[in-house]
């Protein structure tokens, strides 16, 4: 193949990769972010932008016996992304430490919407069990995937993005002693054309 053919080869690849992965031209800037819930009272903190979000949870934790749920749901505005486009969370990423005794379990689950289409949810779990003998002890990545994207409105020419909200919730259940603790929160946001 010649230097020409290469570099079309290249340039097609190239083109292919960013039409996978769109994006607006203009990033939107958070306006606006807050928490609820009983895993984040007043004390879980956020950083980076609205393109790579981190929350960190400084005492998100549910034990067994003892408060045995925990939920820390984040309501976030941006405003200033190009016209034209609309954002969807399409991975949300727990990092945490788990202990589980014999016969007990870890369910969490990520529930996202848009607070103008409150109707339009979707909820992801996933599920840690110790069927062995002895205690499970160890750090832990739980990624849930969303497969039925929530969009965010269409952006006008303020780029408003709507009003996200990820609900993580941890429940601890079973016989027997356990912990659960969350430490940071990554989401992984995709665009699209409206």
């Amino acid at each position: 193949m010649g230097l020409l053919s290469n570099l079309a080869v290249l340039l097609a690849a190239a083109s292919a990769v960013s039409a996978a992965d769109p994006a607006p031209a203009d990033a939107p800037k958070i306006t606006s972010i807050t928490f609820s819930g009983n895993g984040c009272p007043n004390n879980a903190k956020f950083s980076g932008s609205f393109s790579d979000p981190v929350v960190i949870f400084p005492n998100f934790v549910a034990s067994l016996p003892g408060n045995q749920t925990v939920a820390c749901q984040a309501h976030l505005q941006a405003s200033g992304a190009s016209p034209g486009w609309q954002a969807a969370i399409s991975r949300n990423t727990i990092k945490g430490r788990v202990s589980l005794s014999p016969g007990t379990a870890l369910t969490y689950y990520t529930t996202v919407y848009f607070s103008q289409d409150a109707a339009n949810t979707e909820t992801m779990s996933g599920f840690i069990s110790n069927t062995g003998d002895s205690t499970l002890n160890q750090a832990v990545t739980l990624v849930s995937k969303v497969d039925d994207k929530v969009w965010s409105p269409c952006t006008g020419d303020n780029g408003y993005t709507g009003i996200l909200n990820v609900n993580f919730r941890g429940a601890l259940a079973g016989d027997g002693k356990a912990y659960f603790e969350a430490n940071t929160e990554e989401w992984d946001l995709v665009w699209r054309r409206c």
